[in-house]
């Protein structure tokens, strides 16, 4: 049984000085299966690199829904591109984001249905972001025969079902850990277990101020939701493991 984090960002310029001490401290954690998200060249390459050396380390590739002040659809070609030489096991983050991007929707519906597209013809998971987008997400979702998970999730527990009885797993991250978050709470403790994923979403949504956040620190997230379901941490782990496999089952 290992720790999994069903989306960080490994490749990212914020751990360009110490990537390799933030990799020992996974692994010194157990945490050695992880889905690294790449939205841009830099990523890519760093990402490449760590999944020569570690068969855990699952790629996704995407063009980010907050990453369309340049529409270019010449981007969705250069990404089939790369998505051609880099074979990621994933599809990803991809989605909507109307809380901080609202001007863009029109871009990132367009967006979101070609790379549900290319994951479609690939047979590939995707990874969905989804903020304030609930019902579009999941409208055209249910357009494609494609199977992934939730990144992320703060909504309901009437949506969550939702989007399970579409196909999807539910990720939660450390917003668990936030002292105001009573709504993540209510819905991590009442999702089927086989439905779950965790998530660090790191270097972002860090729950301490002032700390980087980095993907062993899944391991708390992990602690918080053994103590919401009741069960052991090694009960969590093997469950949350077994759904991260069957994301890619069919590869």
């Amino acid at each position: 049984m290992t720790y999994t984090d069903a989306h960080c960002h490994l490749g990212t310029r914020q751990y360009d000085t110490d990537r390799n001490e933030i990799v020992n401290r996974m692994l010194a954690n157990e945490v050695n299966k992880v889905i690294m998200i790449s939205c841009s060249k830099h990523d890519l390459q760093e990402c490449l690199k760590l999944r020569k050396d570690h068969p855990g380390f699952k790629l996704a590739m995407s063009i980010h829904p907050q990453d369309l002040e340049d529409h270019d659809e010449s981007r969705l070609e250069e990404l089939w591109k790369d998505i051609m030489e880099c074979k990621p096991e994933m599809i990803g983050e991809i989605g909507l984001d109307y809380y901080s991007h609202p001007h863009t929707k029109e871009y990132q519906l367009e967006f979101f249905r070609a790379q549900l597209e290319m994951a479609k013809e690939l047979n590939l998971p995707v990874n969905i972001h989804s903020r304030k987008a609930s019902k579009d997400t999941l409208d055209i979702l249910r357009q494609y025969s494609v199977k992934g998970l939730i990144h992320s999730y703060s909504g309901s527990i009437e949506m969550a079902e939702l989007f399970i009885k579409a196909g999807y797993y539910i990720s939660f991250g450390a917003s668990i850990l936030f002292p105001n978050a009573k709504r993540p709470r209510e819905v991590v403790a009442k999702i089927p277990l086989d439905k779950l994923l965790i998530e660090t979403d790191s270097p972002y949504q860090s729950p301490v101020k002032g700390h980087v956040h980095e993907p062993m620190d899944v391991v708390n997230i992990y602690e918080e939701i053994s103590r919401i379901r009741g069960i052991n941490i090694d009960e969590l782990k093997q469950c949350v493991e077994a759904n991260f496999d069957s994301l890619f089952s069919h590869q």
